[in-house]
């Protein structure tokens, strides 16, 4: 039996792939299972982690949940919240969080995707929320970080309708922050990564920490805690800006 999900850390860049591409990648217990294993793995290992990708193999990010696995019967870990505590802990980690989309992102797929601080499309992508066509309401998130990274109309417009986006429908709304053709993702998803790993992994987090954590607050109250609690000059200021220098 194949892993649900493959782990590769190359040169600080942890790649984890989910890896049903026989069920576009669609999420089963076994594949949260996994996706907490690997966020140990990540949390346990931040000197040598600087950046994590989100990926599917095969034609399709992730088409949601499977909805073979709705009625199985799981062990005691499977509580009702398993899953989106699993969801939480990858939008938690620390370091910066990118999801490389092709083909299908839907429901529970754009909720892990929504996980990610960056989400590149392909072309071929096709977002959307089908919680409505099955009953459902989203309990991994997408109420809350949805309508915080397009805004509540266009939110409440991608719910209500279940309706799919492209890749470049994605990129206007600012759901994507940008697409490529599909024969680029890689390409660009190895570019982007390969920018943000040749910056301080020190203020890459301390950046994405001060904005999680005033997150909702007043301007004022944001700005104050920027200035209290900011880390400012670390350790690689000064070499950094010698070698500017040469």
């Amino acid at each position: 039996m194949s892993e649900a999900v493959l782990r590769d850390l190359k040169d600080g860049l942890c790649t984890l792939t989910l890896n049903r591409p026989d069920k576009l990648n669609a999420l089963n217990f076994e594949t949260f299972k996994a996706l907490a294993a690997h966020a140990d793995f990540i949390t346990a290992n931040p000197d040598k982690v600087g950046c994590v990708l989100l990926r599917g193999t095969g034609r399709s990010f992730c088409a949601g949940n499977d909805l073979d696995d709705l009625g199985g019967v799981f062990d005691e870990s499977d509580n009702s919240r398993f899953r989106s505590m699993t969801v939480e802990r990858l939008a938690s980690l620390p370091m910066p969080v990118v999801a490389a989309v092709q083909g299908h992102c839907l429901t529970g797929g754009l909720e892990l995707a929504l996980a990610a601080d960056i989400i590149i499309a392909a072309e071929s992508a096709k977002f959307g929320d089908t919680h409505g066509k099955w009953d459902l309401v989203p309990v991994w998130g997408l109420s809350q970080r949805l309508p915080r990274r397009i805004g509540r109309a266009k939110a409440l417009e991608m719910s209500f309708s279940a309706r799919f986006y492209g890749g470049r429908d994605a990129e206007t709304i600012g759901l994507a922050n940008f697409c490529v053709p599909d024969a680029e993702l890689d390409a660009a998803v190895a570019k982007f990564t390969a920018d943000v790993l040749a910056n301080s992994w020190r203020s890459s987090r301390a950046i994405k920490k001060l904005i999680d954590d005033t997150d909702g607050l007043p301007l004022r109250a944001g700005l104050a805690h920027e200035i209290h609690r900011s880390e400012g000059r670390g350790t690689e200021t000064a070499a950094r800006l010698a070698k500017m220098r040469k």
